[in-house]
């Protein structure tokens, strides 16, 4: 289903889900990646499909709770200007729910899990862009001012090789060329910011909910890059939730897509130093 949200065209699947498949803006070029049917994942005794856009996961990766397939119908609903798309209960319990909103020059985008019984495991939501290769993956390194204490940390997956030349380090951020190769991932927290991905003159930004204290996944990275075969991923990650019957645990990014010439302005852009 397609539909326009100010200056932004999206489209919504209605067959799997929620996921969102389409993204341009001003009728630029499509900015999310579109995969073939095979690229999937076998977990749990059930393929899990990636098809590309944008999806909503829950964390931390265990197979029973992550990949639960996504395969079912979904409700599209447009109402005061917005999009609300939502699907039933996985195999895991869990309602997915994502409202796609203006806000400014961008969209604003909620994400919220609804937990249909007990489970002893906490559970925090988990919100996964995708993108073509071809371009380059920026995530800041940032923190406020802690005197001799630690103001960020830096996350490396067990996949993540420390010398990878497709990663590049500046004075306040990570650069991550989006080529095809070993699997890849880093994270940032607790306040990353943005997050941005640049490719073919346009620069996606995805702004996160920095860390409030409370338990989060991933050694409390926030914000994550994952680069594949076949596609980039910018990532963020909510706290984590204690998942009881008719609870919520929600998640909210902003969206910006802007034209962009070169690397050091993306870098201006997400963190306000191209050094």
């Amino acid at each position: 289903m397609s539909f326009t949200l100010g200056t932004y065209q999206l489209d919504a699947a209605t067959s799997f889900g929620p996921r969102i498949t389409s993204l341009r803006r001003n009728g630029g070029p499509e900015i999310l990646v579109s995969l073939d049917e095979d690229v999937k994942i076998e977990q749990a005794g059930a393929p899990y499909v990636f098809r590309g856009g944008h999806r909503l996961w829950a964390a931390p990766e265990t197979p029973a709770v992550t990949y639960a397939p996504d395969d079912h119908d979904c409700e599209v609903i447009t109402s005061k200007g917005s999009v609300a798309i939502s699907a039933p209960p996985d195999r895991a319990g869990i309602s997915k729910h994502v409202v796609v909103s203006p806000k400014g020059d961008g969209l604003a985008v909620l994400h919220r899990l609804t937990f249909g019984s007990n489970d002893a495991d906490p559970i925090a939501p988990w919100a996964i862009t995708q993108f073509p290769l071809g371009g380059h993956a920026i995530m800041p390194l940032i923190g406020g001012d802690t005197g001799p204490l630690p103001n960020r940390n830096l996350v490396l997956w067990p996949y993540t090789r420390v010398d990878d030349p497709r990663v590049v380090f500046r004075a306040n951020a990570v650069i991550v060329s989006a080529v095809a190769g070993e699997k890849l991932k880093l994270g940032t927290g607790p306040n990353p910011g943005r997050l941005g991905y640049l490719r073919d003159g346009w620069l996606f930004l995805k702004t996160v909910e920095p860390g409030d204290g409370r338990p989060y996944p991933d050694l409390g990275a926030v914000g994550q890059v994952y680069v594949g075969d076949g596609f980039c991923e910018l990532e963020s990650v909510g706290p984590m939730s204690v998942a009881a019957s008719g609870r919520s645990a929600t998640l909210t990014e902003d969206w910006c897509v802007i034209q962009c010439d070169s690397i050091d302005e993306a870098c201006e852009m997400v963190i306000g130093d191209p050094q």
